[in-house]
């Protein structure tokens, strides 16, 4: 049966998408919130949609000043992948990245390639995109992938029943991937000291470490600690599980429904007094006006 090729194209305010659909191609099978509409609570990172989709040689995509931000997996084939006039060849068990604000096309260098489609939104994503360096990245091959598809297909379970609690469960499942590919990203280039302190800091934001504890961890002396920690992430170990610990009682402000108290006893606060002052003094508002808003 012959296969028509057809012409598509989508203005949203300053950016611009278009291609070529070819077919039933682009087959795609996606799982996102839209039955709830606009009664979805806005967060700072919000998940869109998490999609499966098997492309033909003949679909195409071009994106001009880019409103989406993506998270591209291929699982077969091969996608040609361009940005900035600079070309890319993408293979399974890779990702590439659509950023916010750039020009972008793709297409596949195979007859048929298959990708997973990650869009995360929301009013933080690019602060927190650009804090976690994830704001250039264009090609990244995953050094533990396994991590990085467990929570894909958490996205899927969540998104087969359009309830507010499992949207509020997967924008805290956005923010956790980004952290794992941030994390895995800067794995390749840290020191091996540095990034075994980071990932036991993650491990126990529920905990209270001490600096000792996290040196002892991360098999290196304070000394080299506090320069590593200094030279790639401009604080000290200490103040880097603090703001840690922030950042996740943030995320569970915006989409949990646990209140300020029980954050504070689930990040090991005996005091929800110094659990808000520690909060207000990086984000310049109490946990109350957070959750308020």
């Amino acid at each position: 049966m012959a296969m028509n090729k057809r012409k598509m194209r989508v203005v949203h305010g300053n950016s611009l998408l278009f291609g070529n659909n070819y077919g039933p191609y682009p087959k795609r099978t996606t799982y996102n919130f839209s039955a709830l509409g606009k009664m979805r609570p806005r967060v700072p990172i919000s998940y869109f949609s998490c999609s499966t989709e098997e492309w033909h040689k003949e679909v195409f995509r071009e994106r001009v000043n880019s409103d989406t931000f993506s998270i591209e997996l291929v699982l077969e084939g091969i996608f040609n992948y361009t940005r900035d006039g600079k070309s890319y060849q993408v293979h399974p068990g890779e990702i590439f990245f659509v950023q916010l604000g750039k020009n972008s096309s793709m297409c596949t260098a195979t007859e048929t390639a298959t990708k997973r489609t990650v869009i995360i939104e929301g009013s933080g994503l690019q602060h927190t995109l650009e804090y976690l360096e994830l704001d250039n990245l264009v090609i990244f091959k995953p050094v533990t992938l396994e991590r990085i598809t467990s929570i894909m297909d958490k996205f899927v379970e969540l998104g087969a029943r359009a309830t507010f609690d499992n949207f509020r469960m997967a924008c805290v499942e956005s923010y956790k991937l980004l952290l794992e590919i941030s994390a895995q990203s800067k794995e390749l280039r840290r020191p091996a000291e540095l990034q075994r302190a980071i990932e036991f800091i993650h491990e126990n934001l529920e905990n209270n470490l001490t600096l000792h504890d996290i040196v002892v961890n991360a098999q290196a002396s304070c000394a080299t600690l506090h320069r590593q920690f200094r030279k790639y992430l401009n604080v000290s170990p200490v103040e880097y599980f603090i703001n840690a610990k922030m950042d996740m009682a943030h995320g569970l402000l915006a989409s949990s429904s646990l209140s300020v108290k029980e954050i504070a006893s689930k990040l090991n606060y005996s005091s929800q007094q110094y659990f808000a002052s520690e909060f207000k003094k990086r984000y310049g508002k109490t946990p109350s006006e957070i959750r308020n808003q």
